[in-house]
């Protein structure tokens, strides 16, 4: 990854810290927390082998740009306080290493998409939010915690050439080229989850679901729209949000 791929404000370590820590925030604030578990992680465009990610001690809403840790992509830690968990290092670090194009990957587990993972029919077609991903999410079956590197090649596989996975009766992996890109990809994702188990409750034959073609069609016209870097007017948002909470987030 060089940098002339790289957005503007996401050029040096510390605005890269900066927004990890707000993307933290920001799930926090949309009540995406699973206690200490859970990481968002980012490569830095400047040192691509080179990820950062919080410690395992810290919940979503405690995290800084300074509280983030620096490791390589082979596991070896260069700086900050406290450890990552193990789940978090195969997962992420793998996923990075193993796809250059990424910069980010969220990997969460709230009760909407863990439910949705459970489901054998997967993500439907039920709203705007979920056809964006209509045929570009890869499906990973539960084979035990990702304690061990072994199980990565599966995550890579799940992922294919895309960037979302839905990990079957465990939660979601998110990957983007950009932070912002994931977390916002993240978000539509999450609504969708959340959309789908509530119209459940009418029972699946009572569901309308957007036929194939259509939302095929919806696919494209989103994938048409320009990339979505730290530039982009959702992640602005999201920025203010964050800073009107708190801004102790950038320390």
């Amino acid at each position: 990854m060089s940098n002339s791929a790289a957005p503007l404000a996401e050029t040096s370590e510390w605005q890269t810290r900066v927004h990890l820590a707000a993307a933290y925030r920001g799930l926090a604030l949309a009540g995406v927390n699973d206690h200490t578990y859970n990481h968002l992680a980012a490569r830095l465009w400047d040192a691509p082998e080179q990820v950062l990610i919080k410690p395992e001690h810290q919940q979503f809403h405690e995290v800084t740009a300074s509280s983030l840790l620096k490791y390589t992509l082979d596991g070896e830690k260069l700086s900050g306080e406290g450890n990552v968990s193990r789940g978090g290092l195969v997962i992420h670090l793998g996923v990075l290493k193993g796809r250059a194009d990424l910069q980010a990957t969220f990997h969460t587990h709230t009760p909407a998409n863990i439910a949705v993972s459970a489901q054998r029919f997967g993500l439907l077609n039920l709203n705007q939010h979920a056809v964006r991903f209509h045929r570009r999410i890869g499906y990973h079956d539960f084979k035990g915690f990702e304690f061990d590197e072994a199980g990565r090649q599966g995550l890579l596989t799940a992922l294919g050439t895309g960037r979302i996975a839905i990990l079957r009766n465990h939660g979601v992996l998110v990957g983007g080229r950009t932070i912002a890109e994931a977390y916002i990809h993240h978000h539509f994702l999450e609504t969708a989850c959340r959309a789908q188990i509530q119209a459940l409750g009418a029972g699946l034959d009572n569901l309308l679901q957007i036929p194939d073609d259509i939302a095929e069609h919806s696919a494209q016209q989103i994938e048409r729209k320009p990339a979505i870097t730290e530039q982009h007017h959702d992640w602005h948002a999201l920025l203010r949000q964050v800073e009107a909470a708190s801004s102790d987030y950038r320390h």
